[in-house]
């Protein structure tokens, strides 16, 4: 892949880390499990880092690589993000960290669940002024605005953008949002809890969440502010509905291209 390649000749532009990369990277292997981009394992010595191909169609999917960008330099003080060190506008890299994935047993651990809400909570922390609140109806629409008739189903639309319409109307607080966080996007490591893939984040919501990674219609305790029972609905509605949204336009995608 020749933009992997450009990225690995380009080593010496990558911003420096704990040890010294004193020769080009070489693809040690592919990533699996991302659903949008492709990913590579690279290495250079004791250095080891992650080379995110992004996907063509990021536009389409409501990703804005500059405001990702942001979000994670802001968020480098934490230690809850890989660290980035170079990015162009088809291609990131940041720090590789040795860990696991969460496990469902992680769910059932008081300590764990009590170390992610504790994470949440500083992420929520931080102050991105320079962002916009996110508008869940105009990010809904777009994905709408692109959906074919066959793909289109009017009565799922119209309920997905009566909630949006209803979460943008009330007054919460806007914080960083990764509006991704599953299983699958939360690494155990040594030193801590790290969440990965950080492309769909924004400022959004604060209960956004931990709504969708614990999965229930209950208020949380990493959320700041007490839900009434309808907001918590509305927010329900609106998470379903953009994970819709987004599988039929890839399923859309994927349709075209092998046409």
């Amino acid at each position: 892949m020749q933009l992997l390649q450009q990225t690995l000749a380009n080593w010496q532009q990558w911003k420096p880390t704990r040890s010294v990369i004193s020769a080009q990277p070489v693809v040690l292997r592919e990533l699996t499990g991302g659903r949008t981009n492709r990913s590579f394992l690279v290495g250079s010595g004791e250095v080891k880092a992650v080379v995110r191909i992004n996907a063509p169609n990021s536009v389409s999917l409501g990703i804005d690589r500059q405001r990702e960008r942001l979000i994670l330099e802001r968020l480098a003080p934490t230690d809850a993000v890989p660290k980035v060190l170079f990015y162009a506008d088809n291609v990131l890299v940041t720090t590789f960290h040795e860990g696991r994935l969460w496990t469902d047993e992680d769910s059932r651990s008081g300590r764990q669940i009590a170390l992610l809400n504790r994470l949440l909570l500083r992420i929520q922390a931080v102050e991105v002024s320079q962002l916009p609140r996110r508008n869940y109806v105009a990010y809904c629409q777009a994905y709408i605005d692109q959906l074919d008739s066959a793909f289109a189903t009017k009565g799922l639309q119209q309920t997905i953008l009566t909630a949006a319409a209803a979460i943008d109307a009330a007054d919460w607080p806007g914080v960083i949002c990764h509006h991704d966080l599953v299983a699958e996007n939360i690494l155990v490591t040594e030193g801590g809890l790290i969440v990965l893939d950080w492309e769909y984040a924004a400022v959004g919501h604060p209960a956004l969440d931990a709504l969708r990674f614990h999965r229930t219609d209950r208020p949380f305790s990493c959320v700041n502010s007490e839900l009434d029972r309808e907001s918590l609905k509305q927010l329900t509605i609106l998470l379903r509905g953009m994970d819709d949204l987004w599988s039929l336009l890839q399923t859309q995608s994927r349709g075209a291209v092998y046409e």
